[in-house]
């Protein structure tokens, strides 16, 4: 088979058809004596007998194409072989066979089914935890999808196939797809603002089921800004506020239109971690969530439940006391009063808000304190006259520290320029017992010396004499 893909443009129409014929009989069930798989490559072999040298006429060609696709269709995309590449091989020689013997819808509704048999069939084995066919399923759809060109709109299925079958396989972080290659993508397939939003929604889906909810979210607000709908508003706010560490849903709201689509329960709940103060929400949203819990329940997102909203409303609410503090401490107390929790939880909660970058902090058990180092601001989203007031007080300590720090600098430099300290040894007084010792030697030396030059004189006398 590998042979025949590569010389596909050589071999005449008949011998293509009886390599994919052959190739799908290896899926028919077997039998005793193989008559069966036989049979069936004898009946496509009919179908496009002829004279040596002589051309299949049109209509037959796509009569028997058209019934290679369906059989493909019921054997679930052919994915039995012989050998582990020759299902890959197949697929690409019936590709060029759909392309030279189609054109328009025709050719759009033969490769979609080819398609689906082939995600269908790799679902199957999936099922079955036969993974080698579903790797050779995804290979198959990798391929094909390679096989169009960049701007076929025929990529659009054929990537959600792909991404429906990895999901199944757990394979799905194993595709890089990035809201960039996407946006790419869609600048180049010519399809409509509705099927671009179509498309998007459900790969993000896919990506939901898989719980891939970072690609999910940024996947579905690529959809909003194709084309802002309700449901699809409704959706990426859920799936905001589903990813654990994300605390905030200024990605969804600015994309132009959403916020006018917010009503009811949804912009109720929207307005907790938008409009209500960020301490008064926790309280605020303990009984929004006493009363509507069964509206979070619904959607069906294991990640997104009432306890986990009130979880990323104390963070805020953590985080936002942090960034207030204008002594840098917190003390227990006062955060289990503000997180409505006691106060032996409040430790678990510091971590929290440590552990998803909110603020860096140290926790002093025996004060009760937690001493603030820096927050990141990553979870505070109001700056009026009480921030900006803490603002300029702790510009001032820094201005302070900075010009403190420039003095030290500025002596040090000084000092450097004199060059170095020469200790001149003192003879007279004694500075300490250096100096002394000094002294002594001095003294010493200049005596014995005058010794000398008395005993030379004596010795000059009586040489004379």
């Amino acid at each position: 088979m590998v042979d025949a893909v590569t010389i596909a443009p050589e071999l005449p129409f008949r011998q293509q058809i009886l390599e994919l014929a052959v190739h799908l009989s290896r899926s028919i069930p077997a039998s005793a004596d193989g008559s069966v798989a036989r049979d069936f490559v004898a009946g496509f072999e009919a179908q496009v007998k002829g004279e040596e040298g002589e051309e299949v006429p049109e209509e037959t060609r796509k009569a028997v194409v058209k019934s290679l696709i369906g059989k493909f269709g019921e054997l679930r995309g052919g994915l039995e072989a012989a050998k582990e590449s020759e299902p890959e091989s197949a697929h690409l020689l019936l590709q060029h066979v759909l392309s030279t013997t189609f054109t328009g819808e025709e050719y759009d509704s033969a490769f979609k089914s080819v398609v689906e048999a082939v995600q269908k069939g790799g679902e199957a084995n999936a099922t079955a935890g036969r993974m080698t066919r579903v790797e050779a399923a995804s290979r198959i759809l990798n391929n094909t999808y390679n096989y169009l060109a960049p701007n076929s709109p025929l990529r659009a299925p054929t990537l959600l196939a792909l991404l429906a079958l990895l999901a199944r396989s757990s394979e799905l972080p194993a595709l890089p797809l990035t809201p960039s290659t996407l946006t790419s993508a869609l600048s180049q397939w010519p399809l409509s603002q509705s099927d671009k939003v179509a498309f998007l929604t459900r790969a993000a889906t896919i990506y939901q089921s898989a719980e891939q909810l970072s690609r999910a979210l940024e996947i579905s607000i690529l959809a909003l800004a194709q084309g802002a709908e309700k449901s699809a508003v409704e959706k990426a706010i859920v799936l905001a506020l589903s990813v654990e560490n994300n605390l905030s849903l200024d990605e969804v709201l600015r994309v132009n239109g959403v916020q006018a689509l917010l009503e009811g329960k949804l912009k109720e709940l929207v307005a907790l971690f938008t409009e209500v103060d960020e301490i008064e929400a926790v309280g605020k949203g303990k009984d929004w969530l006493a009363s509507n819990g069964s509206y979070v329940e619904s959607f069906g997102v294991a990640q997104f439940t009432p306890e986990s909203v009130l979880r990323k409303l104390r963070l805020i609410a953590l985080a936002t006391l942090a960034a207030r503090s204008s002594a840098k401490q917190l003390a227990y107390a006062d955060v289990a009063s503000a997180l409505q929790i006691d106060v032996s939880e409040v430790e678990v909660w510091a971590i929290d808000a440590i552990r998803v970058n909110l603020f860096k902090a140290r926790l002093s058990q025996p004060s009760s304190l937690i001493r603030i180092i820096s927050v990141s601001g990553a979870g505070t989203r109001r700056f009026g006259p009480s921030e900006w007031q803490l603002l300029e007080r702790r510009l001032g300590e820094w201005k302070k520290a900075v010009a403190d720090a420039q003095a030290v600098i500025d002596e040090a430099e000084q000092v450097a320029a004199q060059g170095p300290i020469t200790h001149q040894r003192r003879t007279g007084g004694r500075r300490d017992g250096r100096d002394g010792r000094d002294g002594r030697d001095g003294r010493d030396g200049r005596e014995g010396r005058e010794r000398e030059e008395r005993d030379k004189g004596r010795e000059g006398e009586e040489v004379a004499a």
